[in-house]
């Protein structure tokens, strides 16, 4: 199964066990909390011995029945989360490498289930276009870049927020960028856990529900 869909069943499925530690097969636990599920190697989670991070190409789909992203759009979209990553990223002391190296990391983005209404006229001549689906998924995973080992795993079925937005058709963009900039806080968040060494520890395995572990996506 594909490391996204596998992880959408997974969200939905650790909302109806509680606070059951788990643990998936590959050796990875959960930290629950605000924020979505965040995924981790075992512990001490040591992210100190990197400097860098290289972005992958960012995956943006939209749901079925769902028009289509605009080039506009998609460029748009790509822009933004690539400014936030990068925002994070260097605040958390880690410049944007170009090549693979062994203080690197591999940083791919995956955003999916967008479902974008077309244009619709109402009244005074407003246009609006809306957004039928309330959520969207974000995965944010982490490699080292030499190795390929996967260091953090961080996915949120994140709900797009409601506010005051001109009527224009790049209203439902706009609430896109808006769920990531919040999504990029809790990120931002668990790194600096991570850097203070804040992390619960694991589990023990004994007393673990486990989980299968998706493969690395294509």
């Amino acid at each position: 199964m594909h490391l996204v869909q596998w992880l959408c069943v997974f969200i939905a499925a650790v909302s109806s066990v509680g606070c059951a530690p788990i643990w998936t097969t590959d050796g990875m636990y959960l930290v629950r909390g605000r924020g979505g599920a965040l995924f981790l190697t075992p512990s001490p989670l040591d992210l100190s011995l990197y400097r860098g991070v290289m972005l992958e190409e960012i995956q943006i789909s939209t749901k079925q029945r769902s028009r289509a992203l605009k080039p506009s759009e998609e460029e748009r979209l790509n822009g933004y989360f690539t400014r936030r990553l990068e925002d994070v990223f260097e605040r958390y002391g880690w410049a944007i490498a170009e090549t693979p190296a062994e203080d690197v990391l591999r940083v791919r983005l995956t955003v999916k289930d967008l479902k974008l209404e077309e244009s619709r006229r109402f009244h005074f001549g407003s246009v609006i276009a809306g957004v039928s689906g309330d959520s969207i998924t974000i995965v944010l995973e982490l490699r080292d870049a030499v190795e390929g080992d996967r260091r953090l795993l961080f996915g949120d079925k994140r709900r797009l927020p409601f506010g005051v937005y001109a009527g224009s058709e790049s209203i439902s963009i706009r609430r896109v960028e808006d769920a990531f900039y919040y999504f990029s806080n809790d990120l931002r968040r668990r790194l600096d856990q991570a850097q203070r060494g804040e992390f619960p520890p694991p589990p023990r395995p004994g007393a673990a529900r486990r989980i299968s572990a998706a493969s690395h996506p294509s």
